[in-house]
């Protein structure tokens, strides 16, 4: 296939440096992705199967150029950066007029790895309803809702929580009105569209959860092992830092319902290595029980971001041969664990079918870093030094408060409350009700705006008219 690849004077160079074979045509305008079809009217485009533009370029018609050039115009990626991967695809890929053609292909990518991971929920040891347990099979991610005042945040946090779960489980306090549990736990068996667990050692708790239908039930020790005799077809989850002892007691319990999941018990830093010594040591005496990998121990017990801690927990857990992923987000800072978590067994799977590192599956974890720095253009010989103006002239019009409620952006004028989700919507909405005159108010409304979209995306706290903190230590 003969492919063409349209860009500016600036962008020149590092695209010929990504185009392998394909040619090149320059267009008579520095900045690519004011690139419109009429740089390409007069351009011969009758030698190429596909042209390619800068991928910044949307909203342009390129479909109509399309149609009176006979050849496919399409858009390329945002950066020249990625031709090298795009290029790839130019066989195997229908190109968009209105997506850049690095999303698309990042989206197959992320297509394929989800196909081929779940082509394995055949293989398994057991189901909870729908669910597949052990085998070949993905880790299931099991979300602990660890604490609810009432049944109505209860029901807020099965929804939540049921986007990325797989297992939905009842944490129940040492504490607890049985007939409150009762029917917060048939609440949850009711509404929840995912397997149900309880988390207790409570015998009392268990035989609730039981009669209410739950799915599985953790935890079963030497300490409360009376409790099997309540059992019906629930899963449970059998406990012991003592690999000997658990071995001994999933056995037993075996002998009362097959399915059985084996917990060595992932232990809080700093010692997490001798508990993962202790999950390595059981898979070594059993190979097929499914085990849970206690990840929330250590991230709800580290000062830490929990996205890269996830991630890494999920690898090692897969490289064990666990089968399930317990976590909770009873904090702040474990906030989105459960997505990430989600993400990381769809990685972890992949790279273990692959035989290579989990990266450049189309999925990822990526949050605040990159995987690739792109080339930067030279800063210019002349400039002007920028500097701060101290100077401040209230606008007429008046102020705004900002603030970010439940992910939304909350931007309120004394003539109006203006909500959304990005910052450039509520911009416009103010622009378009003239609640602004003066450049510099409207300048700061938009700085403090992006700033409220990023917290809201990151679950941070937003202040107004305080930097967001991205550093390693507090001031």
């Amino acid at each position: 296939m003969k492919v063409l690849l349209v860009t500016g004077r600036l962008a020149e160079k590092m695209v010929r440096k990504y185009a392998g074979d394909a040619g090149v045509h320059v267009v008579d305008i520095d900045v690519a992705a004011f690139i419109t079809p009429r740089h390409l009217e007069d351009l011969d485009l009758s030698g190429y199967d596909l042209v390619l533009v800068p991928g910044l370029t949307r909203g342009n018609r390129w479909a109509e150029l399309e149609k009176r050039k006979g050849v496919r115009i399409r858009l390329g990626p945002i950066h020249a950066y990625d031709l090298q991967h795009v290029l790839k695809y130019v066989d195997k890929l229908e190109f968009s007029h209105d997506v850049p053609a690095c999303r698309l292909v990042e989206g197959v990518k992320a297509e394929e790895t989800l196909r081929m991971v779940d082509s394995l929920e055949s293989s398994f040891v057991f189901k909870l309803r729908e669910v597949s347990i052990g085998g070949d099979s993905r880790m299931k991610v099991v979300a602990e809702i660890a604490s609810f005042s009432s049944l109505e945040e209860l029901e807020r946090k099965i929804v939540y929580y049921a986007e990325s779960a797989d297992v939905i489980d009842i944490g129940v306090p040492l504490e607890f009105d049985p007939e409150f549990l009762r029917k917060a736990v048939k609440l949850a068996v009711d509404a929840s569209p995912l397997p149900v667990s309880i988390d207790t050692f409570s015998r009392k708790a268990i035989e609730i959860g039981v009669r209410c239908g739950v799915d599985m039930v953790m935890s079963l020790s030497r300490s409360n092992i009376s409790v099997l005799e309540c059992i019906e077809d629930q899963a449970v989850v059998v406990v012991d830092r003592d690999v000997d002892a658990l071995a001994r007691l999933v056995k037993e319990v075996a002998k009362k319902t097959e399915k059985v999941i084996a917990d060595p018990v992932l232990d809080p830093p700093l010692s997490v290595a001798e508990s993962i010594e202790r999950y390595i040591r059981y898979r070594r005496i059993d190979s097929r029980t499914p085990l849970l990998f206690g990840a929330g121990n250590v991230t709800e017990l580290s000062d830490a971001d929990s996205i890269g801690m996830n991630a890494l927990l999920a690898f090692i857990a897969e490289e064990i041969g666990c089968n399930l992923l317990f976590t909770t987000e009873a904090s702040a800072k474990t906030t989105g664990s459960v997505r990430e978590l989600r993400l990381a067994s769809y990685l972890a799977k992949a790279a273990k079918l692959r035989n290579s590192p989990p990266k450049d599956a189309g999925v990822s974890l990526l949050a605040l870093k990159e995987k690739v720095r792109y080339d930067q253009q030279e800063i210019p010989s002349k400039y002007v030094v920028a500097e701060e103006s101290r100077r401040f002239i209230r606008d007429p019009l008046g102020d705004f408060i900002i603030y970010v409620s439940d992910g939304r952006i909350v931007c309120k004028h004394e003539r109006m409350t203006v909500v959304g989700r990005k910052a450039k919507e509520i911009v416009d909405t103010v622009l378009r009700h003239n609640l602004v005159s003066r450049l510099d108010h409207a300048a700061y409304l938009g700085r403090e705006l992006m700033k409220a979209e990023i917290a809201a995306l990151l679950k941070k706290n937003y202040v107004q008219a305080r930097d967001l903190n991205f550093g390693y230590y507090s001031k």
